[in-house]
């Protein structure tokens, strides 16, 4: 398979820094692209250094690997390394805190499989066939409720504690085979659009219109272009981070 693809993140209108960061390149000879969107954790010192920890260390460790028959492993290894780097700074008393979310996406452009890491808020969704579906479950006190159903998206978004998050990266030390970091394996098939992105898109504007903007018959950077505009039209109260990745034949 093909993938054409774009991200970008802004600062939004409210906050002094940009917390968000964001990892997408080929690797492995353009076998494989790396997916994955970390946002630092507000409230904590050092959410934007521990972001960018965690994506310095994740192309660290994929620099270092090579494609396997369990890439999955090499991600979630990525991941633990990410986490257990950060929890490392944690003896400075600025830093004691900071953590970040994140999902990352490993897709295998020869066999279509889509193999993903996440802990937090961030998010990813994959639509094929005019069907989106969130993939990830939100790590916060809201989204459980969100997803069963107690709450709708409208009252989750206007929840006061919609931004408190229940796990995080750098938060305490992993082990390999921890079950604290969410896993899927997916086998994506052409005509698919990715969304990877921060709560700053999904905290700002609905799903309904999301689905409207990445079903649109443009290219992928306008359709990114047009997800963070729309955020910041309707308010931009968070650093917002989008990746879209369309796959064809």
């Amino acid at each position: 398979m093909k993938a054409i693809y774009y991200g970008d993140t802004n600062i939004g209108n409210i906050r002094s820094k940009n917390e968000d960061t964001f990892i997408l390149k080929e690797i492995w000879d353009g076998t494989h692209l790396l997916a994955v969107v970390i946002d630092g954790v507000g409230g904590n010192g050092g959410g934007d250094i521990a972001s960018n920890l965690a994506a310095r260390c994740i192309c660290e460790h994929f620099s270092q690997c090579n494609s396997s028959t369990n890439n999955l492993d090499i991600l979630q290894a990525a991941v633990i390394y990410a986490n257990n780097s950060i929890c490392t700074q944690h003896y400075n008393p600025w830093l004691s805190q900071m953590s970040c979310v994140l999902t990352a996406a490993l897709i295998n452009l020869e066999t279509g499989q889509m193999d993903v890491c996440h802990i937090g808020d961030t998010r990813l969704y994959v639509l094929k066939n005019s069907i989106f579906t969130k993939v990830t479950s939100d790590h916060s006190l809201v989204g459980p409720l969100e997803e069963s159903g107690e709450l709708t998206e409208l009252q989750a978004m206007k929840h006061p504690q919609r931004n408190i998050i229940t796990r995080s990266v750098g938060k305490d030390i992993l082990q390999w085979g921890t079950k604290y970091i969410q896993t899927h394996t997916i086998i994506l098939k052409p005509e698919t659009t990715i969304l990877l992105c921060s709560d700053g898109l999904y905290d700002m504007i609905p799903s309904s219109r999301t689905i409207e903007i990445i079903s649109e018959s443009t290219s992928v950077d306008k359709r990114v272009d047009k997800l963070i505009d729309t955020t910041l039209e309707a308010g931009g109260k968070d650093n917002v981070t989008v990746i879209v990745l369309d796959l064809k034949e």
